[in-house]
């Protein structure tokens, strides 16, 4: 079992294919700058670039369960990796349905304190926080209309 990790690391970097981003969509310009203000401040993402049209954003990418970090070239081994979020400005309503999905899933330290930023800056809790044993979970809405979850590990 131990093996199937590293099997699958090795499988995983030599695909090719590697994750580039996730793309929301928001209303114009206006909901381009409210979603990077939510991101940004509520959760703490770094602001790569930011016009009207398009932002992209980053942050660190979790640990799988064995430890691993996704090196930047898209296989395990140590190095760092970003995941980037990219907000893109249309006005579509076709392209503004929102729902369960996609659900964007973050890692943080201190739950409390990013529900209490995220809620501050107009997220709204769906439903309360669980306490599962091996963390604390709790999804909300973004002010874009986007779910978000966050997750605190057990210590």
């Amino acid at each position: 079992a131990a093996q199937y990790p590293k099997m699958m690391a090795s499988r995983i970097a030599s695909s090719g294919v590697r994750f580039g981003r996730a793309i929301l969509m928001a209303r114009g310009a206006e909901g381009v700058a409210s979603a990077v203000n939510f991101y940004q401040n509520g959760l703490g993402l770094a602001v790569v670039r930011h016009t009207d049209d398009w932002a992209e954003l980053a942050c660190g990418v979790a640990a799988s369960a064995d430890g691993e970090v996704p090196s930047a070239g898209g296989g395990a081994g140590g190095g760092s990796a970003a995941f980037r979020l990219s907000i893109k400005a249309v006005e579509s309503e076709a392209h503004l349905s929102v729902g369960y999905g996609p659900f964007l899933s973050f890692d943080v330290d201190d739950m409390d304190g990013a529900v209490a930023r995220c809620v501050q800056l107009g997220g709204k809790l769906d439903g309360p926080i669980q306490y599962p044993a091996h963390g604390k979970v709790a999804a909300l809405r973004a002010p874009d209309g986007n779910m978000i979850s966050l997750y605190e590990p057990a210590i």
